[in-house]
């Protein structure tokens, strides 16, 4: 009962629209890699007044957003560290997102993506799967640690150029490059297009948000 609620309770939250978090995102970067402190700060403390809002307190987080950006804004000297929060807490919950699919009685998140593709899924493929899965949460953990690593060496605006080129660098060639890599790998197996991947990686990431606790094969097979 008390999960039943609780799903009922998070599909109730409001959300923020996602050009909300397009902008926010875009500002902070660009801001970050211009090196002007004072307004990645401000645009940090809107984020998480719109963090409190997904929570379903709007208005909690309306109030939160502008208090704290202006905080930031106004007092950016004392508080500069949280300019770096962002892709810091970026890649570490993107390394922990996979990395708790790995669990026990969980399925793992590129397994239950092959999944859409192959309903009744080759034991080959699954191993394949579980391996990738550990391959890009090692990937994130990677991004999480270069950018700690260098934000006590590189001016804010050289050290958002790293990271924001690291971000997509890294990603992109790990996705390409297995996408070409799995063709040869299991050549015996039909695959799709980059496209059917794309939207069967969205699928099961909303499956995820909404659902309280990561999903096992024996709960899927009983669907």
């Amino acid at each position: 009962m008390s999960e039943a609620r609780e799903t009922r309770a998070m599909s109730a939250a409001p959300g923020i629209p996602g050009s909300l978090w397009f902008g926010l995102a875009v500002s902070y970067l660009a801001a970050s890699a211009s090196g002007y402190r004072g307004i990645a700060l401000g645009v940090v403390g809107l984020m998480i007044g719109a963090v409190v809002a997904v929570s379903g307190r709007r208005i909690a987080g309306l109030f939160a957003g502008l208090i704290l950006s202006s905080a930031c804004f106004y007092w950016s000297d004392s508080l500069f560290i949280m300019v770096y929060l962002p892709p810091i807490a970026g890649f570490a919950f993107m390394a922990y997102f996979f990395r708790r699919t790995l669990r026990r009685g969980s399925e793992p998140l590129i397994t239950r993506v092959a999944r859409k593709e192959h309903p009744d899924l080759p034991l080959e493929i699954a191993r394949y799967t579980r391996i990738l899965t550990w391959a890009w949460s090692w990937c994130f953990l990677f991004l999480l640690v270069a950018a700690l690593l260098l934000a006590p060496v590189l001016s804010l605006a050289s050290w958002s150029r790293w990271v924001q080129g690291l971000g997509f660098f890294v990603p992109a060639t790990l996705f390409l490059g297995e996408y070409i890599y799995r063709h040869h790998r299991l050549r015996d197996h039909r695959h799709g297009s980059l496209l059917i991947l794309i939207f069967n990686i969205i699928a099961v990431i909303k499956e995820i948000a909404t659902s309280p606790t990561p999903a096992s094969p024996a709960s899927i097979e009983r669907h």
